[in-house]
């Protein structure tokens, strides 16, 4: 990953993590409804399953790595999500982003948008330190 990640100009601090580890809080989920411009896209809320089909597929995933991105540039994390997830040839590797698909302008149709983390209920205010863009590559 350390390689891909100079090939897109990131830096990232980069953890493996179990994914039953995670936190889920119904909460964020509202975050996306009361707060978030991006409400109503197809990655995000309401066209995303309910919080226990996110915690059972989530909790279905035995590996996955955890990125801590110091960059802002969100756009550019996207595109490096979608690859670091092509580049682990695994068919159900998924990734996730920091926040709503900013990659295209028309997402109808588009194959490229992934769920943040608060769209799949994962409580990222357990995952310290709070000023990174926090994304995870769900392994297998």
């Amino acid at each position: 990953m350390e390689d891909l990640l100079k090939k897109f100009g990131l830096e990232a601090k980069i953890e493996k993590i179990n994914p039953k580890d995670l936190k889920f809080d119904l909460r964020a989920r509202w975050k996306c409804k009361f707060g978030c411009n991006y409400y109503g896209r197809p990655s995000c809320p309401p066209n995303v399953p309910d919080f226990k089909e996110c915690v059972k597929f989530v909790r279905s995933y035995k590996d996955a790595i955890l990125f801590r991105f110091k960059s802002k540039d969100v756009k550019r994390i996207q595109e490096f999500m979608l690859e670091a997830e092509r580049s682990v040839k695994l068919p159900f590797a998924l990734s996730t982003f920091p926040t709503s698909c900013m990659l295209c302008e028309d997402c109808k149709g588009c194959s490229k948008a992934r769920p943040t983390l608060s769209a799949l209920c994962i409580d990222v205010t357990s995952l310290e330190p709070k000023d990174d863009f926090i994304t995870i590559l769900f392994l297998q």
